[in-house]
């Protein structure tokens, strides 16, 4: 765990700190809490796995050969597919990727491909296509991940392949996208404290939404997120956010009066005031985005924020 603690507290563009810190000490009060009653050695054996799972899935690109080590000993199912996603974020060269991700995969391949969920590799022959582009790599990751291969995007892998972000879109549109891969991007990557206050708070104003699309919509919107994270300025669809002074009433918390986007601006100016600097220093710090356009791009990102957790519930 040490190891893989260590190798995680760099961020997933390799240049900051990660919030794995934060997390760890969370852990192990949990861990404390968890396993002070009841039979003390089962509970430190499960809640060990978890962390290291998540540690090792963090730790892939800075200590692999600890973090596949790690993984194969948990999952050798997943193991390989997670050795494969490394692969494919560090061979440069297109035509040698392919190869060696097409033998790593090639047996998972094999058994779904003609299963009725694996619908997003129709167009894809073979494992060597699966390999040979991200579009259809992530196609293949999200199949495998509702196939039972537990898997977590390493943002690393984001940050080093871009067009692997494919893989957090929504697939199926239904509740099968539930159980696509996810990414760690929130972990890998700086606080953010203020856009994560205002994120929890534009989600808390919305309605239960009962129908089976609302994980399609979370999906979808669990992308915009990482997207943002990760200043994919081409991924946003930002609408104009009017943050001129209007009745605000920041004192009372009461989500049920934020009933539409205008609402919410209108009550929440310093939340949201508060998650655009932070979010522009993010840009300014993290990639050099001179202050002014950084400025600018925040308050994009938190307008696509704010509008799209308004969608969740279309």
């Amino acid at each position: 765990m040490a190891t893989l603690f260590t190798a995680s507290q760099t961020d997933a563009f390799n240049q900051g700190m990660s919030q794995q810190p934060i997390l760890q000490r969370q852990w192990l009060k949990t861990r404390n809490e968890r396993c002070a009653k009841g039979d003390m050695h089962s509970c430190l054996v499960e809640t060990y796995d978890e962390r290291l799972n998540e540690l090792a899935v963090a730790a892939l690109f800075q200590a692999p050969d600890v973090a596949l080590t790690e993984l194969d000993r948990q999952n050798p199912k997943s193991a390989v597919l997670y050795e494969a996603i490394y692969r494919y974020a560090t061979i440069a060269d297109a035509v040698g990727r392919a190869s060696v991700v097409a033998k790593l995969i090639g047996p998972a391949f094999e058994s779904f491909h003609e299963k009725p969920w694996a619908q997003p590799l129709s167009d894809v022959a073979d494992a060597h296509d699966a390999a040979a582009s991200d579009k259809n790599f992530s196609a293949f990751l999200d199949v495998a991940s509702v196939s039972d291969y537990a898997l977590t995007m390493p943002c690393s892998a984001l940050a080093r392949r871009p067009g692997l972000i494919d893989a957090l879109d929504a697939v199926y549109g239904g509740a099968i996208d539930g159980q696509l891969i996810r990414s760690d991007c929130e972990a890998m990557t700086s606080s953010l404290e203020a856009l994560d206050r205002l994120t929890k708070a534009a989600v808390a104003a919305q309605p239960f939404c009962p129908s089976t699309i609302r994980f399609s919509l979370g999906r979808n919107f669990g992308k915009t997120l990482v997207a943002v994270r990760l200043h994919r300025t081409d991924l946003w669809k930002a609408k104009k956010l009017d943050v001129s002074p209007g009745g605000q009433d920041e004192s009372n918390d009461d989500p049920a009066k934020d009933e539409d986007e205008p609402r919410f601006v209108a009550r929440h100016p310093v939340l949201i005031r508060n998650a655009t600097d932070g979010l522009a220093r993010y840009y300014s710090n993290r990639f050099g985005v001179p202050p002014s356009l950084a400025e600018a791009q925040a308050l994009e990102a938190v307008s696509t924020i704010i509008f799209g957790a308004y969608d969740l519930c279309e």
